[in-house]
């Protein structure tokens, strides 16, 4: 194993063993003797499986636990069950070893730490859990000794413990949902369904008694323990059962290496090993055509990549992926060649056994559940056969990844002159350019910017990654004053920093030196390979041969915009100073996003927990991903830790939650949780893309408004205030028809994944169903009606769907069983009398109904100051209407020292307080009269009425007031409004129309801006698209990209099928967008806008549209109104208030000054070109 010749070890030194045992030269394999002398030599487990061969066991788990020290020190020297005796043995590596004990990389407590914040089930963000094993393999508490300061935890993010993982029959539920309120009947016996229950009314409260008590604990302690999400951990060996998820545990999961990729970028010299964990070597004993072997029985530092992609895969949008310029597939991306023809309807047999390997939903329905499959998936001759993409050779998890391509902003791939490749051009993907990490380019690998601390960690503990990295960009390439000192300076260095220029390869040489004022490094994978390691002070230098103007004018810009060109200013001068913005937040050329995971979990299922004791119970929950796209970027503020700088910001872990009792039916389904101090669990973080490139960087338009005004989505993307188009419709579209009440109509499969009907994603998908639907003239089948009262508007959030009734007032309607089949009745006023619940507030005319987000949030929540959060606004702890009389009416309890505020009693989980109550009638001098739509954009309503359209502060919601008013002639009987960014866009009499809303209190008419429509009813703006519900005319789809110059693109009826267009909007599954549009007298309608097959540039942050009908449903009365999907990517309102919960302590969205900064200068519009500004010092330092 030593191969360097300075240790002199025999096999039992290490691996312990009989070495007496002996057999007579010549003997057999197969005789008697031999085996008998190999049994004795050998140590012997306690469960026999695990040596069925020398392989190493599939899914040992917690299994491995279980097995004898011997035996586990006998199969792997170097698992921390047994390291201490064999690796850190005095003289060898002790140091390493201790430091390993406590490495992030042992007990992964950044991810168990945010999935239970994030989602509500503990209070605290910093971690408190983490995994680790003592020799007995017993759960043990990690503690860092000396504890740290106070100091060091709030600066440092040291941790003073992390225990094991809570079991979670002891825990309570974050949120609860209907299913965990108090109530319900006594059930004599867990788990089995009561003969006595009242027909069409089953019960399905969740324990008879209190939190933590039968059923009602949290879901999400339960999935971290079963479900594999970054598992296995290092205590661990790995699951070694499919292509690419080949490893041994401890030490050696590093240092011994594995085929896991074919890909020489990946896995260097490795790489012509294959992908499948097979042996190299010439030993007779180990057959070559077996899996779970290392390559060679040798440890090593030349570690290359692809042994890091086993582990740093989850979640898929990882920077190890990233790093190699892939992310996630999204299940529909050339599709045809990934899904059987013939539909598969798994049974649970085999859902369970791929679902053992692959915790995503849909895998069981895919060939890639086949590792024979997997395993080529991703080679050269695999990929030939690709339309839009090219996979990835690693599949740890059984997961699959597509390459990223550049490509301008409509989805056009581009070379790298910026050229465009044609679509038709059978070369295109080894034209366009493949936007893997310069770094990777150039043949690093991991090991060659992490060093020795990153990878085994300082003895400390850390509850975040970043906190525990040494490395910063600047000590390898140094800053505008001066050129790299190659001493460590990131977070977790330490005091004085650690000092590259000492390090050594495997071959003894210097891993970094200096030549002719230029930096090299070696490689510590391939002896004669070096690379040049480019200096920021040479780029910024004017004849210099690394000189790039533009890399001078984004480091010396100063804040006036204008002057650039001085590197010797003080830094406080500076546009883009490094104490207050991350390096790669300009050089990132790509940031991956993964907008929604559906966590959906069965009582059915059997399975054992994955850490600690192993127990096997019921529920499993699996996980799939829903959109996943690398067309945004997005930046905020980073955490305390690392500085609170400016930084890049990506979708994580945007969940929505289901649950399926013993009996199959859907307690809850598809969703939202809400954050521990009261943030939709829609999760951000701050992260390090790992996608740097030479040329394909962020530019001046990408974070500033463009001379040219074009990027006004772009803007409303990059600070996160959304743009409509990632909006999560889920399977249930809900419908306003007038005097018919309300409709939930489903539009899409249940199953995973949910495409939607009519879709080319369910063709290939689901064929079997997309045939029975296009026999059935692509008619919906289901939906669930709720009659009685007349209804406007509505809009559904969480478990209620809140409906403006005209005469009727405000109703809430309780839609928690929408998807329990053995409710009779689905969707209800309230599931008790009127004496126990009243969900309704009477008002003379409702037309309108406004969340002020359509993101479940709860301003209620208890705040913690070491969590270091902001609150949540008032104004979220309240519902808005529009009524015709009565103008705006704020609904909540007025009472803000009460328990339940504003509209808490929807959120506090009490069922004892369900009574809806009115705080005012906002409507002075009547100016609110007609009130027919409402729109909240940050603090302010905007509101459509007969005198035009009335803006009003809701501030302070309790003390609304009138900000602005336009009128006639400017706008003309409006009747519908969005608004994105700076602009807003209403549609009346005439047609379309532009306000300025820069200074959101007082819009202005943008003059001439404007597009004629007969008969415009409302609208719908998704990035540069506006969608009209244009009546009689069908949907009138308007290229908004410059605000100021709208035009028509095109006007879709469906071959004059839709002719009474109310409203529309849209949503996104997998890499297709649709529009769901209220029909009038005709019902719902379902528009596919755009998907892979029909439309290439699909991968554009906003492709030209080409719509087409997919599915209709002819709903009970006049389709009027629809609800709005969830807000995916929004994770802060037009003000600046923070509505997502993010990830790291002290992480956040900009403030609305922080915004403002980006594109105002006292108080005016400052715009910028990708063209230098004329005004520039002459000196260059």
């Amino acid at each position: 194993m030593h191969a360097t010749g300075t240790v002199r070890l025999g096999c039992t030194d290490c691996h312990g063993g009989n070495s007496e045992a002996r057999e007579a030269p010549g003997s057999s394999p197969d005789s008697a003797n031999y085996l008998q002398t190999k049994s004795q030599a050998h140590a012997q487990p306690r469960n026999s499986k695990d040596a069925r061969s020398s392989a190493n066991a599939e899914r040992p788990y917690t299994n491995w636990l279980r097995e004898n020290w011997d035996y586990v020190r006998f199969v792997n020297p170097g698992d921390l069950r047994v390291a201490e005796k064999t690796c850190g043995t005095s003289g060898c590596h002790a140091a390493e070893v201790r430091k390993v004990q406590t490495s992030m990389m042992t007990h992964g407590a950044m991810l168990w730490g945010a999935a239970l914040y994030n989602n509500g089930a503990v209070p605290f963000k910093t971690p408190q859990f983490g995994e680790s094993y003592g020799p007995d393999g017993t759960p043990r508490r990690m503690m860092t000794f000396p504890p740290p300061t106070a100091e060091e935890i709030a600066k440092k993010g040291i941790l003073p413990y992390l225990d094991p993982l809570e079991r979670w029959e002891i825990s309570q539920p974050g949120n609860v949902l209907r299913v965990f309120e108090r109530g319900g009947k006594s059930k004599p016996e867990l788990g089995n369904p009561s003969l006595e229950e009242d027909p069409g009314k089953p019960e399905i409260k969740l324990s008879s008694r209190g939190f933590g008590t039968e059923l009602r604990t949290d879901p999400v302690f339960l999935g971290l323990q079963k479900t594999r999400l970054l598992d296995p951990l290092l205590s661990f060996p790995g699951t070694n059962d499919q292509p690419g998820d080949y490893r041994a545990s401890g030490c050696s999961a590093c240092h011994v290496i594995y085929a896991n990729d074919r890909s020489p970028q990946h896995s260097g010299v490795y790489a012509v090993h294959g992908n499948q964990g097979r042996t190299a070597t010439s030993d007779p004993t180990i057959p070559h055509n077996e899996s779970g072997h290392p390559i060679r029985h040798q440890f090593t530092r030349s570690i290359p990549s692809s042994q890091c992609m086993v582990c740093h895969i989850h979640p898929g949008t990882n920077m190890v992926s990233t790093y190699f310029g892939y992310t996630w597939w999204d299940n529909e991306v050339d599709g045809e060649h990934m899904w059987p023809a013939r539909q598969r309807n798994p049974k649970a047999g085999e859902q369970s056994v791929v679902q053992a390997r692959n915790p995503e939903g849909a895998a069981v329905r895919g060939l890639w559940s086949d590792t024979a499959f997997l395993e080529e998936t991703g080679s050269p001759e695999f990929n030939e056969k690709l339309q839009h993409t090219q996979f990835a050779d690693f599949h740890s998890h059984g997961w699959i990844f597509r390459a990223v391509f550049k490509h301008d902003r409509k989805g056009n791939l581009e070379d790298a002159d910026d050229k465009v490749v044609s679509f038709d051009d059978p070369d295109k993907m080894k034209k366009a350019v493949h936007l893997k990490d310069i770094h990777l380019e150039k043949g690093m690998h991991c090991v060659d910017c992490h060093f020795e601390q990153d990878s085994h960690g300082n003895g400390k503990l850390y509850g975040e990654t970043r906190n525990a990295i040494e490395i910063d960009c600047v000590d390898c390439h140094g800053t505008i004053q001066r050129r790299a000192s190659l001493v460590t300076s990131g977070t977790a260095a330490p005091m004085g920093g650690t000092n590259l220029g000492g390090l050594r390869t495997p071959w003894q040489e210097r891993r970094f030196y200096w030549r002719d004022d230029r930096l090299y490094q070696r490689s510590m994978l391939e002896k004669d390979k070096e690379w040049e390691v480019v200096q920021v002070w040479d780029t910024i230098t004017p004849g210099n041969a690394r000189y790039s103007e533009k890399s001078r004018l984004a480091k010396t810009i100063q804040q006036d915009g204008e002057t650039w060109g001085n590197a010797s200013q003080s830094e406080s001068k500076l546009a883009h100073q490094n104490s207050r913005m991350t390096c790669y937040t300009c050089h990132s050329s790509w940031a991956p996003t993964c907008y929604g995971c559906h966590l959906s979990m069965t009582a059915n299922q059997r399975t054992p927990m994955l850490h600690n004791e192993g127990l096997t119970t019921r529920n499993w929950t699996s996980y799939n991903f829903q959109v996943l796209r690398d067309d945004i970027y997005t930046l905020g503020i980073d955490g305390t830790v690392t500085g609170n700088r400016v930084a890049p910001v990506r979708s994580a872990c945007a969940v929505v939650v289901s649950s399926q009792n013993n009996d199959r039916d859907w307690l809850y389904y598809q969703q939202q949780t809400v954050s521990a101090e009261g943030f939709s669990g829609q999760a951000f973080s701050t992260f390090v893309p790992h996608t740097v490139r030479g040329k394909e960087t962020k530019g001046c338009t990408d974070c500033h408004v463009s001379r040219a005004n074009d990027n006004n989505a772009w803007m409303a993307q990059l600070l996160l205030q959304g743009t409509n188009f990632m909006n999560f419709m889920g399977r249930y579209v809900f419908v306003a028809a007038g005097s018919e009440g309300f409709e939930a109509v489903a539009v899409t499969e249940h199953d995973e994944p949910p495409a939607v009907i009519g879709s080319d994603f369910q063709k290939i998908a689901y064929p079997e169903n997309y045939r029975k639907h296009i026999e059935a003239h692509s008619a919906l089948r289901e939906s669930h009606q709720h009659a009685g009262g007349e209804v406007l508007d509505l809009q559904a959030r969480g478990e209620y769907l809140y409906a403006a009734m005209g005469k009727g007032g405000l109703r809430i309607f309780d839609i928690a069983n929408n998807d329990n089949k053995d409710i009779s009745e689905r969707m209800v006023t309230a599931p008790v009398s009127p004496l126990g619940q009243r969900f309704f507030l009477p008002t003379k005319y409702a037309t309108a109904v406004a969340t002020p987000t359509t993101l479940g949030v709860d301003p209620l929540r208890t705040h913690r100051k070491e969590n270091e959060e902001q609150s949540v606004h008032l104004m979220y702890g309240f519902l808005y209407v529009a009524d015709k009389y009565e103008g705006l009416v704020i609904v909540g309890n007025p009472d803000l020292k009460s328990k339940s505020p504003g509209v808490g009693t929807l959120l506090d989980g009490n069922p004892a307080n369900n009574f809806l109550k009115g705080a005012l009638a906002f409507n002075p001098g009547g100016v609110l009269n007609g009130a027919r739509r409402i729109t909240i954009a940050g603090t302010y309503a905007y509101i459509l009425c007969d005198r035009g359209l009335v803006v009003v502060d809701l501030d302070n919601p309790l003390q609304p007031k009138v900000t602005a008013e336009i009128g006639a002639p400017a706008l003309n009987d409006p009747r519908g409004i969005a608004l994105q960014f700076r602009y807003a866009f209403v549609v009346d009499h005439d047609g379309l129309k532009v306000l300025d809303v820069t200074q959101l209190g007082q819009p202005k008419v943008v003059p001439g801006a404007g597009v004629p429509l007969e008969d415009a009813r409302n609208i719908y703006v998704a990035r540069t698209y506006a969608y009209v519900a244009n009546g009689k005319k069908g949907v009138a789809i308007v290229d908004v990209e410059r605000p100021e110059e709208p035009r028509l693109d095109q006007m879709f009826n469906a071959g004059g099928e839709i002719n009474d267009a109310n409203d529309v909007k849209l949503g996104m599954v997998s890499s297709s967008l649709f529009a769901y549009v209220a029909d009038g007298v005709n019902g719902l309608k379902v528009v596919q806008l755009f998907s892979p097959p029909d439309n290439p540039a699909f991968g554009g942050f906003s492709p030209r549209p080409t719509p087409k009908l997919i599915a209709r449903y002819r709903t009970h009365g006049p389709a009027l109104a629809l609800s709005k999907g969830i807000d995916r990517d929004r994770a802060v309102d037009e003000s600046g208030n923070q509505l997502a919960v993010f990830g790291r302590r002290g992480a956040r969205p900009f403030n609305r000054q922080e915004m403002e900064r980006m594109y105002l200068r006292d108080g005016a519009l400052f715009t910028v070109t990708e063209e230098p500004p004329v005004a520039k010092q002459t000196a260059p330092r």
